[in-house]
Protein backbone atom coordinates (compact mmCIF):
# COMPACT_ATOMS: atom_id res chain seq x y z
CA UNK A 1 0.00 0.00 0.00
CA UNK A 2 1.33 3.71 -0.84
CA UNK A 3 2.25 5.67 2.21
CA UNK A 4 2.18 9.74 0.84
CA UNK A 5 4.04 10.58 4.23
CA UNK A 6 6.54 8.06 4.03
CA UNK A 7 9.33 9.97 2.78
CA UNK A 8 8.40 13.08 4.93
CA UNK A 9 8.93 11.30 8.38
CA UNK A 10 12.84 11.16 7.34
CA UNK A 11 12.69 14.64 6.83
CA UNK A 12 10.80 15.34 9.95
CA UNK A 13 13.41 13.54 12.03
CA UNK A 14 16.39 15.29 10.22
CA UNK A 15 14.87 18.73 10.86
CA UNK A 16 13.56 17.52 14.33
CA UNK A 17 17.51 17.06 15.41
CA UNK A 18 18.72 20.00 13.35
CA UNK A 19 16.28 22.23 15.69
CA UNK A 20 17.24 20.47 19.12
CA UNK A 21 20.90 21.09 18.17
CA UNK A 22 20.82 24.47 17.66
CA UNK A 23 18.71 25.72 20.02
CA UNK A 24 19.73 23.87 22.38
CA UNK A 25 20.62 25.76 25.84
CA UNK A 26 18.55 28.68 24.55
CA UNK A 27 15.41 30.19 25.06
CA UNK A 28 13.84 32.57 22.45
CA UNK A 29 12.42 34.97 24.73
CA UNK A 30 16.52 35.52 25.56
CA UNK A 31 17.03 36.77 21.79
CA UNK A 32 16.90 39.99 20.17
CA UNK A 33 15.40 39.08 16.91
CA UNK A 34 16.45 41.19 14.06
CA UNK A 35 16.03 39.00 11.04
CA UNK A 36 13.89 36.15 10.25
CA UNK A 37 13.21 33.86 7.67
CA UNK A 38 10.56 31.50 6.90
CA UNK A 39 11.08 29.31 4.58
CA UNK A 40 7.92 27.80 2.91
CA UNK A 41 8.85 25.68 -0.48
CA UNK A 42 5.39 24.54 -1.64
CA UNK A 43 2.54 25.47 -3.41
CA UNK A 44 0.18 28.22 -3.58
CA UNK A 45 -2.73 26.75 -1.89
CA UNK A 46 0.43 26.29 0.86
CA UNK A 47 1.17 29.55 1.20
CA UNK A 48 -2.68 30.84 1.52
CA UNK A 49 -2.63 29.19 4.82
CA UNK A 50 0.92 30.52 5.93
CA UNK A 51 0.59 34.10 5.51
CA UNK A 52 -1.30 34.87 8.81
CA UNK A 53 2.77 33.62 10.05
CA UNK A 54 4.24 37.24 8.39
CA UNK A 55 1.90 39.40 9.97
CA UNK A 56 2.10 37.44 13.97
CA UNK A 57 6.40 37.40 13.56
CA UNK A 58 5.90 41.68 12.68
CA UNK A 59 3.68 41.85 15.56
CA UNK A 60 6.07 40.21 18.26
CA UNK A 61 9.18 41.65 16.32
CA UNK A 62 7.66 44.98 14.80
CA UNK A 63 11.74 46.00 13.91
CA UNK A 64 12.97 42.54 12.43
CA UNK A 65 13.17 42.21 8.92
CA UNK A 66 10.79 39.16 7.53
CA UNK A 67 12.67 37.15 5.11
CA UNK A 68 10.22 34.60 2.59
CA UNK A 69 11.99 31.64 0.97
CA UNK A 70 9.27 30.16 -1.84
CA UNK A 71 8.97 29.11 -4.90
CA UNK A 72 8.09 31.83 -7.80
CA UNK A 73 4.63 31.21 -8.18
CA UNK A 74 3.74 31.67 -4.59
CA UNK A 75 5.94 34.56 -4.62
CA UNK A 76 3.23 36.42 -6.61
CA UNK A 77 0.51 35.72 -3.95
CA UNK A 78 2.31 37.38 -1.44
CA UNK A 79 3.94 40.21 -3.12
CA UNK A 80 2.12 43.23 -1.60
CA UNK A 81 2.17 41.55 1.73
CA UNK A 82 3.27 44.61 4.42
CA UNK A 83 4.70 42.20 6.76
CA UNK A 84 6.87 40.69 4.25
CA UNK A 85 10.18 42.86 3.66
CA UNK A 86 11.68 40.24 1.01
CA UNK A 87 11.19 37.75 -1.06
CA UNK A 88 13.84 35.44 -2.35
CA UNK A 89 12.51 32.97 -4.95
CA UNK A 90 16.01 31.56 -5.96
CA UNK A 91 16.42 28.01 -5.69
CA UNK A 92 19.84 28.42 -4.16
CA UNK A 93 19.53 31.51 -2.24
CA UNK A 94 22.99 33.10 -0.75
CA UNK A 95 24.17 32.51 2.83
CA UNK A 96 22.88 34.92 5.31
CA UNK A 97 23.11 34.73 8.93
CA UNK A 98 19.71 34.93 10.22
CA UNK A 99 18.39 35.27 14.34
CA UNK A 100 15.45 33.38 13.64
CA UNK A 101 14.51 30.75 10.58
CA UNK A 102 10.81 29.53 11.07
CA UNK A 103 10.70 26.54 7.99
CA UNK A 104 6.88 25.75 7.48
CA UNK A 105 7.15 22.95 5.24
CA UNK A 106 10.41 20.65 6.03
CA UNK A 107 12.05 19.95 3.45
CA UNK A 108 16.12 18.96 2.56
CA UNK A 109 16.74 22.31 0.65
CA UNK A 110 15.60 23.86 3.83
CA UNK A 111 17.82 21.80 6.12
CA UNK A 112 20.71 21.97 4.58
CA UNK A 113 20.66 26.00 4.09
CA UNK A 114 19.93 25.96 8.35
CA UNK A 115 22.91 23.57 8.69
CA UNK A 116 25.46 25.45 6.26
CA UNK A 117 23.49 29.17 7.63
CA UNK A 118 23.08 27.97 11.51
CA UNK A 119 20.92 30.69 12.82
CA UNK A 120 20.50 31.36 16.16
CA UNK A 121 17.40 29.36 16.44
CA UNK A 122 15.35 27.72 14.18
CA UNK A 123 11.39 26.81 14.24
CA UNK A 124 10.33 23.84 12.04
CA UNK A 125 7.28 21.40 10.95
CA UNK A 126 8.61 18.29 12.48
CA UNK A 127 8.27 18.97 16.25
CA UNK A 128 4.18 20.02 15.08
CA UNK A 129 3.85 16.59 13.29
CA UNK A 130 4.72 14.71 15.98
CA UNK A 131 3.25 16.52 18.73
CA UNK A 132 -0.09 16.03 16.57
CA UNK A 133 0.47 12.30 15.44
CA UNK A 134 -2.95 10.86 13.67
CA UNK A 135 -4.77 14.33 14.51
CA UNK A 136 -3.02 16.67 11.96
CA UNK A 137 -5.20 20.17 12.07
CA UNK A 138 -5.74 22.52 9.66
CA UNK A 139 -2.78 23.83 7.57
CA UNK A 140 -3.43 27.16 8.75
CA UNK A 141 -3.55 25.92 12.61
CA UNK A 142 -0.33 23.77 11.96
CA UNK A 143 1.34 27.30 10.75
CA UNK A 144 0.36 28.71 13.98
CA UNK A 145 1.34 25.58 16.24
CA UNK A 146 4.85 26.14 14.53
CA UNK A 147 5.40 29.71 15.51
CA UNK A 148 3.77 29.71 18.73
CA UNK A 149 7.06 29.46 20.51
CA UNK A 150 8.17 33.21 18.89
CA UNK A 151 5.34 34.42 19.23
CA UNK A 152 4.20 33.58 22.89
CA UNK A 153 0.35 34.94 24.16
CA UNK A 154 -0.42 36.61 20.64
CA UNK A 155 -3.69 34.81 19.56
CA UNK A 156 -4.20 33.35 15.71
CA UNK A 157 -5.42 35.08 13.03
CA UNK A 158 -6.84 34.15 10.07
CA UNK A 159 -4.36 34.30 7.09
CA UNK A 160 -5.14 37.50 4.50
CA UNK A 161 -4.55 38.36 1.17
CA UNK A 162 -3.42 41.67 -0.24
CA UNK A 163 -3.90 43.30 -3.47
CA UNK A 164 -2.12 46.36 -5.01
CA UNK A 165 -4.31 49.44 -6.44
CA UNK A 166 -3.28 47.66 -10.20
CA UNK A 167 -4.49 44.50 -9.10
CA UNK A 168 -8.18 46.34 -7.88
CA UNK A 169 -8.28 48.44 -10.89
CA UNK A 170 -7.67 45.28 -13.35
CA UNK A 171 -9.85 43.24 -11.67
CA UNK A 172 -12.42 45.92 -11.46
CA UNK A 173 -12.00 46.22 -15.39
CA UNK A 174 -12.75 43.00 -16.34
CA UNK A 175 -16.15 43.19 -14.03
CA UNK A 176 -17.28 46.19 -16.10
CA UNK A 177 -16.06 45.30 -19.27
CA UNK A 178 -18.55 42.17 -19.64
CA UNK A 179 -20.86 44.44 -17.41
CA UNK A 180 -21.11 41.63 -14.11
CA UNK A 181 -22.92 42.79 -11.35
CA UNK A 182 -24.10 39.14 -9.92
CA UNK A 183 -21.63 36.52 -10.87
CA UNK A 184 -20.28 33.32 -9.54
CA UNK A 185 -16.60 31.80 -10.57
CA UNK A 186 -15.80 28.42 -11.36
CA UNK A 187 -12.89 26.71 -11.50
CA UNK A 188 -13.24 23.28 -13.62
CA UNK A 189 -9.83 22.42 -14.21
CA UNK A 190 -7.03 20.89 -12.46
CA UNK A 191 -3.59 19.63 -13.44
CA UNK A 192 -4.09 15.91 -11.92
CA UNK A 193 -7.12 14.44 -13.39
CA UNK A 194 -8.10 12.60 -10.41
CA UNK A 195 -8.67 15.62 -8.57
CA UNK A 196 -11.32 16.93 -11.28
CA UNK A 197 -15.11 17.11 -11.21
CA UNK A 198 -16.62 16.28 -14.52
CA UNK A 199 -16.80 18.99 -16.72
CA UNK A 200 -20.38 18.12 -17.97
CA UNK A 201 -21.19 18.03 -14.18
CA UNK A 202 -20.00 21.65 -14.23
CA UNK A 203 -22.11 22.67 -17.15
CA UNK A 204 -25.19 21.73 -15.59
CA UNK A 205 -24.16 23.80 -12.36
CA UNK A 206 -23.82 26.75 -14.27
CA UNK A 207 -26.86 26.38 -15.74
CA UNK A 208 -28.70 25.65 -12.07
CA UNK A 209 -27.03 28.65 -10.93
CA UNK A 210 -28.09 31.21 -14.06
CA UNK A 211 -31.45 29.13 -14.11
CA UNK A 212 -32.14 29.67 -10.22
CA UNK A 213 -29.42 32.96 -9.12
CA UNK A 214 -29.51 34.31 -12.22
CA UNK A 215 -26.03 34.51 -11.76
CA UNK A 216 -23.67 34.90 -14.29
CA UNK A 217 -20.72 32.34 -15.39
CA UNK A 218 -17.07 33.49 -14.73
CA UNK A 219 -14.23 30.95 -15.50
CA UNK A 220 -10.86 31.72 -13.56
CA UNK A 221 -7.70 29.44 -14.32
CA UNK A 222 -4.56 29.80 -15.97
CA UNK A 223 -3.34 29.60 -19.87
CA UNK A 224 -2.92 25.67 -19.39
CA UNK A 225 -6.55 25.40 -18.76
CA UNK A 226 -8.24 27.24 -21.36
CA UNK A 227 -8.65 23.96 -23.54
CA UNK A 228 -10.86 22.53 -21.01
CA UNK A 229 -13.00 25.86 -19.76
CA UNK A 230 -13.98 26.23 -23.71
CA UNK A 231 -15.17 22.69 -23.61
CA UNK A 232 -17.33 23.20 -20.83
CA UNK A 233 -18.23 26.64 -22.45
CA UNK A 234 -19.21 25.09 -24.96
CA UNK A 235 -22.13 22.88 -23.17
CA UNK A 236 -23.87 25.62 -21.65
CA UNK A 237 -26.63 27.27 -24.04
CA UNK A 238 -25.76 31.03 -22.98
CA UNK A 239 -22.80 33.51 -22.75
CA UNK A 240 -20.20 33.36 -20.01
CA UNK A 241 -16.62 35.00 -19.08
CA UNK A 242 -13.58 33.16 -19.22
CA UNK A 243 -11.31 35.19 -16.64
CA UNK A 244 -8.58 32.45 -17.18
CA UNK A 245 -4.91 33.44 -17.87
CA UNK A 246 -6.14 37.32 -17.25
CA UNK A 247 -5.73 38.40 -14.16
CA UNK A 248 -3.04 37.65 -11.72
CA UNK A 249 -3.11 36.58 -8.11
CA UNK A 250 -4.11 39.56 -6.55
CA UNK A 251 -6.74 40.56 -9.16
CA UNK A 252 -8.32 37.32 -9.06
CA UNK A 253 -8.39 38.09 -5.43
CA UNK A 254 -10.80 41.10 -5.60
CA UNK A 255 -12.87 39.36 -8.73
CA UNK A 256 -13.59 36.68 -6.33
CA UNK A 257 -14.16 39.37 -3.19
CA UNK A 258 -17.01 40.22 -5.43
CA UNK A 259 -18.72 37.30 -6.40
CA UNK A 260 -21.64 36.07 -4.69
CA UNK A 261 -20.07 32.59 -5.04
CA UNK A 262 -17.09 29.95 -5.92
CA UNK A 263 -17.33 26.64 -7.03
CA UNK A 264 -13.70 24.52 -7.61
CA UNK A 265 -11.93 21.39 -7.45
CA UNK A 266 -9.40 21.31 -4.66
CA UNK A 267 -6.71 23.45 -6.21
CA UNK A 268 -5.10 27.13 -5.60
CA UNK A 269 -8.38 29.04 -6.56
CA UNK A 270 -10.12 27.93 -4.00
CA UNK A 271 -8.43 28.48 -1.30
CA UNK A 272 -7.54 32.45 -2.77
CA UNK A 273 -11.12 32.41 -3.11
CA UNK A 274 -11.97 31.35 0.40
CA UNK A 275 -9.98 33.86 2.36
CA UNK A 276 -11.80 36.37 0.07
CA UNK A 277 -14.40 35.96 1.77
CA UNK A 278 -16.71 35.17 -1.05
CA UNK A 279 -18.96 31.85 -0.26
CA UNK A 280 -17.13 28.79 -1.46
CA UNK A 281 -17.53 25.28 -2.20
CA UNK A 282 -14.95 22.78 -2.79
CA UNK A 283 -15.00 19.53 -4.52
CA UNK A 284 -12.10 17.04 -3.08
CA UNK A 285 -11.17 13.55 -4.47
CA UNK A 286 -7.94 12.27 -3.50
CA UNK A 287 -6.78 15.12 -1.46
CA UNK A 288 -6.41 16.05 2.50
CA UNK A 289 -9.54 17.70 3.00
CA UNK A 290 -9.45 17.74 6.40
CA UNK A 291 -6.14 19.61 6.86
CA UNK A 292 -6.95 22.16 3.52
CA UNK A 293 -10.28 22.24 3.73
CA UNK A 294 -11.93 26.23 2.63
CA UNK A 295 -10.83 28.08 5.30
CA UNK A 296 -14.14 30.92 5.68
CA UNK A 297 -17.10 31.11 7.89
CA UNK A 298 -19.03 30.56 4.83
CA UNK A 299 -16.78 28.09 3.07
CA UNK A 300 -18.23 24.79 2.95
CA UNK A 301 -16.82 20.80 0.84
CA UNK A 302 -18.53 17.82 -0.57
CA UNK A 303 -15.90 14.52 -0.23
CA UNK A 304 -16.41 11.21 -0.77
CA UNK A 305 -13.79 9.48 1.12
CA UNK A 306 -12.65 5.87 -0.26
CA UNK A 307 -11.06 3.38 1.96
CA UNK A 308 -7.98 3.57 -0.71
CA UNK A 309 -7.48 7.41 -0.10
CA UNK A 310 -5.54 8.99 0.27
CA UNK A 311 -3.76 7.81 -2.90
CA UNK A 312 -1.11 8.61 -5.15
CA UNK A 313 -2.93 10.69 -7.57
CA UNK A 314 -1.74 9.02 -10.56
CA UNK A 315 -3.76 5.89 -11.16
CA UNK A 316 -7.37 4.85 -9.69
CA UNK A 317 -8.20 1.10 -9.76
CA UNK A 318 -12.04 2.29 -8.48
CA UNK A 319 -14.25 1.77 -11.12
CA UNK A 320 -15.92 4.83 -9.83
CA UNK A 321 -13.25 7.53 -8.38
CA UNK A 322 -13.81 9.97 -5.77
CA UNK A 323 -14.56 12.56 -7.70
CA UNK A 324 -17.28 11.21 -9.70
CA UNK A 325 -19.25 9.98 -7.05
CA UNK A 326 -20.03 13.93 -5.90
CA UNK A 327 -23.41 13.78 -7.77
CA UNK A 328 -25.05 17.11 -9.35
CA UNK A 329 -27.58 16.89 -6.88
CA UNK A 330 -25.47 17.27 -4.00
CA UNK A 331 -23.79 20.26 -5.30
CA UNK A 332 -27.05 21.75 -5.72
CA UNK A 333 -28.40 21.35 -2.34
CA UNK A 334 -24.68 22.31 -0.82
CA UNK A 335 -25.55 25.51 -3.10
CA UNK A 336 -28.20 26.76 -1.69
CA UNK A 337 -27.26 25.83 1.64
CA UNK A 338 -24.31 27.86 1.52
CA UNK A 339 -26.15 30.50 -0.20
CA UNK A 340 -28.75 31.23 2.39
Amino acid sequence: MFHPGLPDKFVNVASIILSKLINRGKKIQNLRVQSIMVIRQDEIGDMCYSTHAFSLLKKQYPTAKITVWCKPAAAALIQHDPSVDLIIKDDKPEGNKYDLIVDLRGKWAGIFYALLNTPSYRLERGTVRLKNKGQQPHESETIYQIIKPAIGDIPSELPKLYASPLEISQATDFINAHQLTRYVVLHTQVKRVLRQWPEDRFAAIAVFLKETYNLDIVFCGDNSELAGIERVQKMIPFTTYNAAGKLNLGAFKVLCERAQFFIGNDSSPLHIASLSGVPALGLFGPGQSDTFYPLGEKSGLLHHILPCHPCTQIKCKQELPCMKRITIDEVKSKIEELIN
